[in-house]
């Protein structure tokens, strides 16, 4: 089974944060599945919350990729760290600097989408992915990894269900079945 790593949707505003592009690194070149050149500039992430409300959290949510705790990192490095990378990140909140949190960077790919089971919207003119109303993903499409971005829709993480069970204690992980995913939000509209 594969889960999409998702922003929990009971989150306020002020436990969303703002990337702030002010240091150089594009926040979409974390979603390219790629490893980056970290720059000695420092991504910030900046949050509306007071620094104890966001400690409550291993996974913050942002404009960017999952902001992620020391303890959570360590995790994913002990499991999968040919997987992953790590940015160093500072978060700017309402009251003060946290600095021991880090991006993270999925770096491998694959394709995962099962075209002939899964409806979607096409960017109009071109062959990009807009949008899905049902999504179901190819089995063993992570081939090896616990954790990858989706060469078709980069806004996907995928995420193994070994590494779903291992970060499942983590506050503010939040791992959804596609086709829960998708299927829900059409249920809301």
């Amino acid at each position: 089974m594969t889960y999409l790593w998702r922003i929990p949707e009971t989150n306020s505003d002020g436990l969303i944060g703002t990337y702030l592009r002010s240091n150089g690194l594009d926040r979409f070149e974390l979603r390219k599945g790629k490893r980056i050149k970290v720059n000695e500039a420092m991504p910030t992430v900046q949050f509306d919350e007071r620094t104890h409300c966001l400690l409550a959290f291993d996974c913050l949510s942002n404009t960017a990729v999952p902001l992620i705790s020391q303890r959570l990192g360590q995790v994913l490095l002990d499991i999968c760290a040919q997987d992953v990378q790590l940015v160093p990140a500072r978060i700017e909140a309402a009251d003060g600097v946290l600095d021991g949190w880090s991006l993270l960077n999925a770096i491998a790919t694959v394709r995962a989408i099962n075209h002939s089971k899964s409806v979607y919207t096409m960017v109009p003119g071109t062959q990009a992915i807009m949008g899905f109303r049902h999504l179901e993903l190819l089995e063993d499409c992570l081939v090896g990894h616990q954790i990858a971005r989706d060469t078709e829709y980069l806004g996907h993480l995928l995420v193994s269900d070994s590494l779903a069970q291992a970060l499942s204690d983590f506050s503010g992980a939040t791992f959804e079945r596609p086709e829960e995913a998708y299927h829900q939000s059409m249920r809301r509209r």
